[in-house]
């Protein structure tokens, strides 16, 4: 039986869901708290993760310091976690793409661009020629990146934001919803606006709900 386990049974888990529906036989959700027979709890898989090695396991976490542990726990124990790509997106063939992606329909990947392991790229979001997109990072639903912006690790674009070509974002950053990137943006900063100024300094650990 051709089964995949997706980690995460809320609204980011049921997006996934809805993505690899009809690919598999059976979907079982991995939870803290399971609902239903078709749902394993957290502490028991990982604990018999083993005999799920050969299935492919979804990151359906939203919340971006859960999913980074989430992430890493599988890849310590020897697990890989799987893209989810929709069958709608669009990546060009020279774009590089990491581990535990997800690519949400109607968004464009552009070439050479280079997509980081664990990140989200939402519905009718466009990375355009030449951006790189770092390790944990989510792109929200309707964002525009202009070709050549350099993202670093676990930032977060909010809906309907955008950057012109060729700047760069700190890492652990928040672009806030409808904000346009016109200069370089360090480090542990939260910004927003047109153009998007600092409004806020951060901590290191960033957190993000998708």
């Amino acid at each position: 039986m051709n089964t995949a386990y997706i980690i995460g049974a809320s609204g980011h888990g049921n997006v996934i869901a809805s993505m690899i529906q009809g690919k598999y036989d059976t979907i079982i959700f991995v939870d803290q708290a399971p609902k239903n027979a078709q749902t394993i709890h957290q502490n028991d898989f990982f604990a018999r993760l083993n005999e799920f090695k050969s299935s492919d396991i979804f990151l359906g976490v939203g919340k971006n310091e859960h999913r980074i542990k989430l992430y890493e726990q599988l890849v310590q124990q020897g697990k890989t976690p799987a893209n989810c790509i929709a069958a709608n997106a669009f990546i060009a063939h020279d774009a590089v793409i990491g581990h535990g992606v997800v690519i949400s329909p109607g968004a464009v990947i552009g070439s050479k661009a280079i997509i980081g392991n664990n990140t989200i790229i939402n519905t009718l979001s466009s990375v355009d020629h030449d951006c790189v997109l770092g390790n944990h990072s989510q792109i929200s639903p309707g964002v525009n990146l202009g070709g050549g912006t350099v993202i670093g690790e676990n930032c977060f674009f909010g809906i309907k934001s955008a950057s012109i070509p060729y700047v760069s974002i700190g890492n652990n950053t928040v672009i806030m919803a409808g904000s346009v990137v016109y200069q370089n943006i360090p480090e542990n900063v939260m910004v927003g606006g047109i153009p998007a100024r600092v409004v806020k300094i951060l901590n290191q650990e960033v957190t993000i709900t998708n």
